[in-house]
């Protein structure tokens, strides 16, 4: 189980303590990748072993994701020259519920082109809650469509319960060719089971020291 768990620290109250207790229990325990707020990006990179299987990964646009996407791709640029080595990009929903919808799209593909030019992986975050089933059938395509490599159905901000449905529908209309990051805060055992059962690539959770 332990390949398929992230931990993140992107609290505002996280101190540079903090982020190394949570890089030392993801080196210890293997687990699949950390991420960090963009501007620690560069310090943990300098401890980081290249022979370590764990990604070091960073958050674009977080929480809300209504950044211009200017502002998104010079982030993007300089985790990228930092160290990171996956970018996971925060989807702009105040553009998409609105006569800018098919702006998300546009932004996504810019963004996509400039990590996988850095071999870098490309994740977007929907926060799955603000949607109806329709509408996030179609986000999800366009983040697939636009070259994500992973979509993730929380910041994890605006969910402090989890809902193993609601979970269970983020999984089944991802589309095939992207992989699937449920955020399971406050998951019951059982939960995690389920998730591991229909195939979800990757369990997030809070770093909590």
């Amino acid at each position: 189980m332990t390949p398929l768990i992230e931990l993140s620290v992107l609290s505002p109250a996280a101190s540079v303590e903090t982020l190394y207790a949570a890089f030392d229990e993801v080196h210890r325990r293997n687990f699949a990748a950390l991420t960090v707020p963009p501007f620690w990006v560069k310090k943990l990179h300098r401890d980081w072993s290249d022979s370590l299987p764990s990604t070091l990964s960073t958050a674009v646009g977080y929480p809300y994701g209504y950044q211009r996407t200017e502002a998104k791709q010079t982030e993007t640029e300089w985790a990228l020259r930092d160290g990171a080595r996956e970018i996971q990009v925060v989807l702009n929903t105040s553009a998409w519920f609105s006569n800018s919808n098919g702006w998300p799209k546009i932004e996504f593909a810019k963004l996509a082109k400039l990590i996988h030019q850095h071999e870098a992986i490309f994740t977007v975050i929907i926060e799955a809650d603000f949607f109806d089933e329709p509408n996030l059938d179609r986000a999800l395509k366009t983040a697939a469509d636009a070259g994500a490599d992973y979509v993730q159905n929380a910041t994890g901000v605006f969910s402090p319960t989890f809902d193993i449905e609601k979970a269970l529908l983020f999984k089944r209309l991802t589309p095939s060719q992207v992989g699937c990051k449920i955020w399971a805060q406050n998951a019951a055992n059982e939960d995690f089971a389920k998730l591991q059962e229909h195939a979800v690539e990757r369990l997030c959770l809070p770093f909590i020291r």
